[in-house]
Parts: structure tokens; C-alpha cells; sequence
């Protein structure tokens, strides 16, 4: 019985040690370059992102609604090159070198990671925002770190720049 007790306090420490970490974590990108995030309740700081919107998009090398979007991506990120980062998280388990090879294919100038690299953030943003996996998938947060949405499928690439110029605000 103390044994029983004893695992189930330890697990339940654990536990609750995880979770309380969460608020703080790490992604590396495509090019080695960490980025150290702090993330609580609707806050979600991305270091080096201060002051810049940031769209955070889950997508997939497979994709074909994916593929789609990059272009938009794109051009938003060369319109906003000051106010915008566009942080991609490939999802569907690539390693570094193919993601690197999608990026050059399709003229990517925005980050790329892997879903390998970016530790407990796509288990984190799972949890709070109750994202199942659909890509692609984007969490939008504003110029002072606060998630202002997070939505499945493609968006308007006139849309995302009428957010971009509200949440730089």
C-alpha cells in the first residue's frame, strides 16, 4: 500500500512538474539557431521575436493544401520584413536535410523547423488551443506576445496581412 502511494505522489509530482515547465521552453530551426519560449495562459514569447507578429504555421512536406499556402507566406513575409515572422513547424516527422531541400524548392525565406527540434511547443499549443493535427494549421500571436487566434486550412493571404497590420499595433 505505501508503495502504491509512494509511485502515485512521484508520478503525480512529475506531473505536475512537466506541466509547470511547459511555460518554458526551446525550438531550433532548420539552421541550428535556438530559440528559447516562454508560454503561460494566452502569452506566447518567442526570444528575438520582441515587437513582431509572428505566425506560428504547423504544415507538412506531403501537403498539398500546404504547398499552397507557402507562396502567400512568402509574399507576406518579403511585404512586412520588419513587423513579421513566420516560424514553420514541419509536422509530419521530416528530418532536417528534407526540410531543407522543400525550402530551397519553393524559395522559403522565412524559418523553418522540424517537429523533432522544437520540444514540448506542438505538444503545448496542442493542449491549449485543442489543434488535432489538421495542417496546415496557424496560431497568430501579436506584436506583445499574445495569441490573437489559432485556425485549420488555408488562409486568405489578403486576410493574414489585414492581421499582421492589426497585431503589430
Amino acid at each position: 500500500m505505501k508503495i502504491k502511494l509512494l509511485y502515485l505522489i512521484a508520478t503525480l509530482l512529475f506531473t505536475i512538474n512537466l506541466h509547470a515547465n511547459n511555460d518554458n521552453m526551446e525550438m531550433i530551426d532548420t539552421n541550428g539557431t535556438t530559440y528559447k519560449v516562454k508560454a503561460k495562459g494566452n502569452e506566447f514569447k518567442i526570444e528575438g521575436m520582441d515587437g513582431k507578429v509572428v505566425l506560428l504555421e504547423f504544415f507538412g512536406l506531403q501537403c498539398p493544401a500546404c504547398k499552397q499556402a507557402v507562396p502567400h507566406l512568402v509574399n507576406l513575409k518579403n511585404k512586412y520584413r520588419d513587423k513579421l515572422e513566420i516560424m514553420a513547424i514541419e509536422v509530419q516527422k521530416n528530418d532536417v536535410d528534407p526540410i531543407k531541400a522543400y525550402r530551397a524548392e519553393h524559395a522559403i525565406n522565412y524559418i523553418t523547423l522540424s517537429n523533432y527540434d522544437v520540444g514540448s511547443v506542438a505538444r503545448y499549443v496542442m493542449e491549449k488551443s485543442g489543434w488535432q493535427g489538421a495542417i496546415p494549421f496557424i496560431v497568430a500571436i501579436d506584436s506583445k506576445g499574445q495569441v490573437q487566434f489559432a485556425q485549420a486550412g488555408i488562409m486568405p493571404e489578403e486576410l493574414l496581412s489585414k492581421y499582421v497590420e492589426e497585431f503589430s499595433k
